[in-house]
């Protein structure tokens, strides 16, 4: 078990088999995920692949995480909520400075990248994230809002990886809108042995 304080990331490796079990420690917190096969970094999660693959906008138990190279990554073999993104980038220091004005503040994407630096992934080759828990919606125009999230304290994900993976995760640093509640919290992670 590993907990991830707030506004901060870590790096691990998932094994094929395994499980990577992630679990809102106290409710309403999102986790942003990246991740690459562990051998071959050009290898990598794609929210567009899975957005295509799975032919929707909200994934679940029963969906995939597609990569770039159209392997699938992992399985969500359980979810207590049902309710992620899958559209959004990760929270970043552009977002505070120019669109919530709120002055220089890492996201989720810098923090990210100081979890990957010791694998030599910088900030630049970070793919778009699957934001767990994250609660978004788009309307008949096509307008893309976010919401509080539905998760309460210790709904989780259960992701079962299909090759051998190096993973990115964050509690969000997102403390302006109602992304996580209008606060921040921990995240835990357990990676589960093979069945």
């Amino acid at each position: 078990m590993q907990i991830i304080p707030p506004k901060s990331a870590i790096a691990l490796v998932v094994k094929k088999g395994e499980t990577l079990r992630v679990t809102d420690v106290e409710g309403e917190q999102i986790a942003d995920l990246v991740c690459f096969n562990l051998e071959d970094h050009s290898e990598y999660v794609s929210m567009s692949h899975t957005r295509v693959n799975n032919q929707t906008l909200r994934i679940t138990t029963g969906h995939d995480l597609f990569s770039n190279k159209l392997n699938v990554m992992f399985k969500i073999t359980a979810d207590t909520v049902g309710v992620h993104d899958i559209l959004y980038s990760p929270c970043n220091r552009f977002v505070y400075e120019e669109i919530f004005k709120v002055g220089p503040q890492n996201g989720c994407l810098e923090n990210l990248a100081a979890a990957l630096e010791p694998y030599k992934i910088s900030k630049a080759y970070i793919p778009d994230t699957f934001n767990i828990f994250m609660h978004t919606q788009v309307d008949e125009n096509y307008n893309l809002s976010i919401h509080k999230p539905l998760s309460k304290k210790g709904d989780y994900i259960d992701l079962e990886a299909q090759m051998d993976c190096l993973v990115g995760i964050t509690s969000c640093a997102e403390d302006v809108s109602d992304a996580n509640g209008g606060k921040c919290t921990p995240m835990q992670v357990d990676v589960l042995p093979a069945k």
